[in-house]
């Protein structure tokens, strides 16, 4: 009687934890994906960004880049900094292009990267009257 009430108790756990980890995965309204999670410098970095919620997803756009505008941060010292971004100017860049419900956009990353851990920034407005919030890719490595 006793090993089986270990039992639930450890599969009750077990429940418990990868029920939270499917929530978090799933709780965000853009998704951003790297094609891979390792690279060599000289590599093309492949990303897809998914506005999965049920609203339209606002995004700045920038004079100087064509398609959604990305941050790309480098792992540095157990913390991540800016590594690369496009320069927007004030007069021709503006908000605001518009990712809808239940689309994907694919962008190309060709950029010369230095060996290292990194990850991709994209801001949105997700919510109307809310502020840009800051979504992430997955890390990924450049060897």
């Amino acid at each position: 009687m006793k090993r089986n009430g270990i039992v639930l108790i450890i599969v009750t756990i077990i429940r418990f934890f990868t029920a939270c980890e499917k929530d978090e995965n799933t709780s965000t309204p853009i998704q951003i994906v790297t094609s891979k999670s390792h690279y060599a410098s000289d590599e093309n970095i492949v990303i897809e960004v998914s506005n999965v919620s049920d609203s339209v997803a606002r995004y700045y756009i920038c004079s100087s880049y064509e398609g959604i505008s990305p941050l790309i941060e480098r792992l540095e010292e157990e913390s991540w900094t800016s590594y690369w971004s496009p320069i927007c100017d004030g007069y021709i860049s503006h908000c605001c292009g518009e990712l809808q419900a239940g689309d994907s956009y694919r962008d190309t990353l060709k950029i010369d990267f230095d060996p290292g851990y990194y990850r991709i920034e994209y801001q949105f407005i997700v919510r109307p009257s809310h502020e840009y919030e800051s979504y992430y890719s997955n890390k990924f490595q450049v060897e």
